[in-house]
């Protein structure tokens, strides 16, 4: 039993230690999946709006029954209807169509055909429909018009007032809501966290408060590893950030051996040895932890001491956007099924069955018939993203971006109105010396056009920034400015935005 309580333990530190080290070498990347986190647990524990529904008749006809779901900050929304009438000729058919809005945003829409001939008056009714079918809006239009009329339109809206019928969200959503400001910092102490207690399992100090700590840490990412693996919320779990990308049931299996490890090490904690004094171990252990918070910081400020993004030193974007490894699927190997409905018999039948059951009296329903597994999963392109737009002249940079072959900067802030102004200066200077040299500057951001060209007004900068998609930014540049040098589409060299590097040094660079 002594054998395998030191086995359990080495074997759980190392996890730990594994674990901690790679997010703490990232805790930008950690921190971004944390919002995904606290995104979907706001999203489960809001509240359960009721709909409103919009029903658009002619006679007994419906030509338009939809709905559409409240949200909790609804107060008062415009609700709008179009009707536009084609009246039919001897060689065309006719049409009354009907579109109707909320908020501003396309609600749904409908048409009825009306054949030549047809000079009968129609009425529409048009109802807006809340909670338990009470009329929010209502309207009745009759249109007169023949053969041989001219197209008729009719618009109109009005505001509805819904404020009673959406409901507000509990304490638990404005919970996670407020946890996003904090996902950085809880970062580095859950990443700094798991090294600390990985470390004290390693020298076996204190090892019941230790014992008790990592259970509790285990328990809880193996609850959040079992959520998003059964419910689907997230793609991957960041256990070991980008570094090894694991699914989430392989991470849910991950925890329950961490939890078999943990069980080990508390029935055998009798054979536990602490390889120091009490007192220099309290020691030791206050200096290694303080250590790894600073390292963590270090890594946020600067860039990861390991890289292990796609945009990394020396990696060909183009290659990667472009080259299949050998043995990948481009797509997934879809498997498609149904399930055919007759009365209230069910029967499941793949693509061969198919025409049979239908032969049989089995129907398809466009709601529920069609069912798709993936069977083998395609090729997760590490860079599928990577774009470059100007939108003064209205093109697409990224394809001369790729095939010129040229040195090029490209600056990355992507919120842009929270960068050191210092630092924007920095980039100033480089831009006007890499403009001399011929090296051409792509600035992005995430920022709309008219926030990013104040900031460029206000600090006087003499270049312009592209909008990115805050996705891709994140990828190549986490939360702080970050400047690149490539020569084509080869990563040359990166800096982080506080320390930028000097004329002298990228001049030996693009020799």
């Amino acid at each position: 039993m002594k054998v395998v309580f030191h086995i359990a333990k080495f074997l759980t530190a190392g996890l730990l230690i594994l674990s901690g080290i790679v997010k703490l070498n990232d805790p930008s990347g950690f921190s971004i999946k944390l919002n995904e986190y606290f995104d979907v647990f706001s999203q489960d524990v809001s509240a359960r709006q009721d709909s409103i529904r919009v029903v658009v008749s002619m006679g007994k006809v419906h030509c338009v029954d939809s709905k559409t779901v409240l949200y909790n900050f609804d107060t008062k929304k415009e609700f709008g209807w179009e009707i536009v009438a084609t009246p039919a000729t001897a060689t065309h058919v006719g049409s009354i169509g009907i579109k109707t809005t909320w908020g501003g945003s396309s609600l749904a829409e409908g048409s009825i055909d009306i054949v030549a001939g047809d000079t009968l008056d129609k009425g529409i009714t048009i109802r807006l429909l809340g909670p338990d079918s009470l009329v929010l809006a209502s309207a009745d239009k009759t249109l007169s018009f023949d053969s041989i009329g001219a197209a008729i339109t009719v618009q109109s809206a009005v505001n509805v007032d819904v404020a009673n019928y959406a409901k507000s969200n509990g304490w638990a959503y404005h919970f996670f809501k407020g946890c996003k400001k904090y996902t950085l910092y809880l970062s580095v102490f859950v990443c700094a966290l798991e090294v600390f207690l990985g470390l004290a399992l390693f020298i076996g100090w204190n090892i019941r408060l230790t014992l008790f700590i990592t259970s509790a840490l285990i328990i809880f990412f193996t609850f959040l590893t079992f959520y998003s693996a059964f419910f689907n919320k997230v793609t991957d779990c960041g256990c070991f950030g980008d570094f090894v990308k694991l699914k989430p049931w392989h991470s849910f299996y991950k925890d329950l051996v961490l939890l078999s490890l943990l069980s080990v090490l508390i029935i055998g904690i009798q054979y536990n040895s602490q390889w120091f004094s009490r007192r220099f171990g309290n020691k030791l252990m206050a200096v290694l932890g303080i250590l790894t918070l600073l390292f963590g910081v270090y890594c946020y400020l600067y860039l990861p001491v390991w890289d292990f993004l796609p945009y990394k030193k020396g990696n060909d974007i183009k290659q990667i956007m472009t080259t299949l490894p050998k043995g990948e699927r481009e797509s997934d190997s879809i498997e498609v099924s149904f399930v055919l409905y007759k009365g209230k018999d069910s029967i499941a039948c793949t693509s061969k069955e198919y025409e049979s059951a239908i032969d049989n009296g089995f129907q398809y329903d466009v709601n529920k018939s069609l069912r798709r597994k993936i069977v083998v999963e395609g090729y997760k392109w590490p860079i599928h993203d990577f774009s470059i737009n100007d939108p003064i002249r209205g093109i697409e940079l990224k394809d001369s971006f790729l095939n010129n072959t040229a040195f090029k900067w490209v600056y990355i802030a992507t919120f842009l109105s929270e960068t050191d102004e210092r630092i924007s200066q920095k980039m100033a200077s480089l831009f006007t010396w890499g403009k001399s040299k011929g090296i051409v500057m792509y600035a992005l951001t995430a920022e709309s056009p008219e926030a990013s060209k104040a900031v460029v007004s206000e600090l006087k900068l003499p270049f312009v920034f592209y909008p990115a998609d805050q996705k891709m930014l994140m990828t190549m540049a986490r939360y702080n400015p970050t400047l690149y040098l490539f020569k084509g589409p080869v990563v040359i060299e990166k800096w982080s935005g506080i320390q930028l590097p000097s004329v002298r040094e990228v001049e030996k660079l693009i020799q």
